[in-house]
């Protein structure tokens, strides 16, 4: 009897599992339908590439033994400036022509260097200058290459090589033919950046990039000068240090069709003077050094990305508010290219 009433248990419970296991036709069409969907999907998905966005450091070395060449142009406007209250004020439009050259090689699989030199061509009310500006070199060290759970990280250490002029300058120039900031500086950085599938047909990079910059001594002025200064000015200023933090995103529409933008950050510590302050054009006594400062600023982008290699950007770079800093707009192109 306990044989038999085991035997039709068993018998009912496998009844069961196939009655479990057996679909409508609509249950299947819709499995049919939504492996259709997936599959369609994946198709249409891409590796996609990315030139970066205008200002937002990469978090990714140049592999060993090649090289990364990107050409930029600035074309600036700079037509007020932010008082201490945060408020604007007009000034005569000082026009800036900026062309720029990153020049990367990858020393090892875990090291890079980069060289950022630079022309300064300038104009404001019928005066013109040239120089060169102060020259960044900078390692960059791979702490973590990006996986699927894991964003890149990359540590970088510079010191930027006084290059450009800053002392001596033209009174007739107002200021326009300075060009750097006489110190030697060490700039240390983060990157970070990480690829989001959460749209799967357009995924999203996010980077993260912050730095600080550290002058290594005093500036020694004369006369008139980056930090002001005027007739028989003669001291030394104290440059303050510098914090830069730029966020940026790219949202890939096709693989090589891509829109970018930045958030971009900096804040900058008072500069102090010591010595002759020496007197101005109309004989008062001349400023010299400047308050704290700060700015905050936005670069959206489009770009085109020829191959996985190379590609083009270009965009718009604006202030949105800032204290003792500049009004300015940007117009920004550039191309980059892996060898």
């Amino acid at each position: 009897m306990k044989k038999t009433t085991l035997a039709l248990l068993s018998f009912l419970c496998f009844s069961k599992g196939i009655a479990q296991e057996i679909k409508s036709p609509a249950q299947i069409q819709a499995e049919l339908d939504l492996a259709q969907r997936d599959f369609e999907i994946a198709k249409s998905m891409f590796i996609p590439w990315y030139t970066g966005p205008l200002i937002t450091g990469s978090a990714s070395n140049v592999p060993m033994g090649k090289y990364n060449i990107q050409g930029y142009l600035f074309l600036d406007n700079q037509y007020a400036k932010f008082l201490d209250n945060r408020k604007s004020q007009d000034i005569p439009n000082i026009y800036t022509i900026n062309p720029l050259l990153v020049l990367q090689r990858g020393l090892t699989h875990w090291l890079d260097i980069t060289l950022t030199p630079q022309g300064i061509f300038r104009w404001n009310q019928g005066e013109y200058a040239q120089a060169f500006g102060d020259l960044p070199v900078t390692f960059g060290f791979q702490v973590v290459k990006q996986t699927p759970h894991i964003p890149s990280v990359r540590l970088t250490l510079g010191e930027s090589f006084p290059t450009g002029k800053y002392q001596k300058l033209d009174p007739a120039k107002g200021g326009i033919d300075a060009s750097g900031s006489g110190a030697y500086a060490t700039i240390v950085g983060l990157n970070l950046n990480k690829i989001l599938w959460w749209l799967k047909l357009h995924p999203i990079s996010l980077r993260f990039s912050g730095t600080y910059e550290i002058p290594n001594h005093d500036v020694s002025v004369k006369n008139f000068n980056a930090y002001g200064g005027g007739f028989g000015t003669d001291g030394k200023v104290s440059v303050g240090q510098t914090l830069n933090l730029d966020f940026g995103v790219e949202v890939s529409i096709t693989q090589k069709w891509v829109f970018a933008t930045d958030v971009a950050y900096t804040y900058s510590r008072s500069t102090s003077f010591s010595g002759i302050a020496g007197i101005d054009a109309t004989g008062a006594s001349a400023a010299n050094g400047g308050p704290s400062s700060d700015q905050l600023s936005l670069a959206p982008a489009i770009e085109y990305n020829v191959s996985d290699t190379g590609g083009f950007i270009g965009g718009v770079w604006f202030a949105v508010t800032g204290r003792n800093s500049s009004k300015f707009i940007d117009i920004i192109l550039s191309y980059t290219q892996l060898f």
